[in-house]
């Protein structure tokens, strides 16, 4: 149970290139202050990444490092952010966050490239190219709301910060 912990935790943490549990459950706590419902898509699909890794035999070393939850975090966060929560959606999410780990692992294959988040990129992509097509009362409604623009540094670099993992809500967020 400790191990797993440790290994959701550094998932989340690499999204900002953080090899650190505690790092990782802190921002967890950021998306959580934010979004209850998005902090658990964010666990779900941090967890399908790595068990996918898991059940496809990949090092137990990169396991628990994180490498293979990053982009399954930011895959449910991005359910979150543009679909309804449904049962398909949730679907959709495990499908996804596991497509995210193999498209890791085949960057992590070669060595011209880095992978980074591009597995999760791909992947919201294709997922939502695929839900415009076949499912689009999934998807939520696009938003044009401008945020209120101070001259406020603070402000703005918190709201930039939380915005790598769709926090840009609020401040609090931003900081953890």
């Amino acid at each position: 149970m400790n191990s797993t912990l440790f290994t959701l935790g550094r998932g989340i943490g690499q999204v900002m290139f953080q090899n650190n549990a505690l790092s990782g459950i802190i921002m967890l706590l950021g998306i959580f202050l934010n979004s209850w419902q998005i902090g658990l898509l964010a666990l779900a699909g941090n967890g399908a990444g790595i068990l996918t890794a898991y059940l496809s035999g990949y090092k137990q070393e990169d396991i628990r490092a994180g490498l293979y939850g990053f982009n399954g975090t930011l895959v449910g966060i991005a359910i979150g952010v543009f679909m309804q929560i449904s049962l398909v959606s949730l679907l959709l999410m495990i499908i996804a966050s596991a497509f995210s780990t193999w498209v890791t692992r085949l960057f992590g294959s070669q060595r011209w490239l880095p992978g980074f988040t591009a597995p999760f990129i791909i992947t919201v992509w294709l997922l939502l190219g695929i839900c415009s097509f076949f499912f689009p009362s999934l998807l939520l409604p696009t938003s044009s709301s401008v945020i209120e623009c101070k001259p406020d540094l603070f402000r703005a670099f918190s709201l930039n910060i939380g915005q790598v993992m769709f926090q840009g809500e609020t401040i609090v967020s931003g900081l953890f």
